[in-house]
This record gives C-alpha cells, sequence and structure tokens, in this order.
C-alpha cells in the first residue's frame, strides 16, 4: 500500500516534529547571580534575587529546608542534568520555569 518513499517521509515529518516538542522546553538564564532560595516542598525550590525574575526549579531529588545547595550551572533548560549540587548529590532540573 505505502511506497518506500512515503514511508520514509512520513518518519521524517515525526522525528522533525518530536524535535520541534523538545526545542520548546523552558530554558532559564542568570541563576547563579541569585542570592538565595525557597523550599517549596521535597523536589522543588525558587531561586530569588539578583537580576532577573525568579527561577521555578523542580527534580527528582531530596530538598529539604536544611539543605544545602549549589548553582552549578547559570543557563539551563528542563531536563538538563547535573544544574544543582543538593546536600553533597548531584541533582537533575526535571523543569523549570520563570516566575
Amino acid at each position: 500500500m505505502f511506497s518506500e518513499l512515503k514511508i520514509s517521509k512520513l518518519l521524517l515529518f515525526i522525528v522533525l516534529l518530536s524535535l520541534i516538542g523538545l526545542a520548546n522546553a523552558d530554558c532559564v538564564y542568570g541563576a547563579k547571580s541569585k542570592t538565595k532560595f525557597i523550599v517549596l516542598d521535597s523536589h522543588a525550590l525558587i531561586l530569588k534575587g539578583g537580576y532577573g525574575k525568579d527561577i521555578l526549579i523542580k527534580t527528582f531529588s531530596f530538598i529539604n529546608s536544611g539543605s544545602s545547595i549549589s548553582i552549578l550551572k547559570d543557563d539551563f533548560c528542563s531536563y538538563e542534568s547535573a544544574v544543582l549540587y543538593i546536600d553533597g548529590q548531584l541533582a537533575d532540573a526535571n523543569e523549570v520555569k520563570w516566575l
């Protein structure tokens, strides 16, 4: 029914659509300028202070109000690895956005 060329074009179209979806991931910059953080829950925090808007970061890593947190990357996007250092462990950013 489908020719090999039509299947190839369809696969190319699907791949391009998936790449467009990834290109729309939220990204932030200037995270290292933030001077404090607020823990929202055990997997989310807000970076405040410095210049620009506040930054929300959600992660699978455990965070508590007494956690020691270091920001490793100044610019990053959702689903980026090794963005934070939380209590001696590397933490990935599952979701980031400006507030």
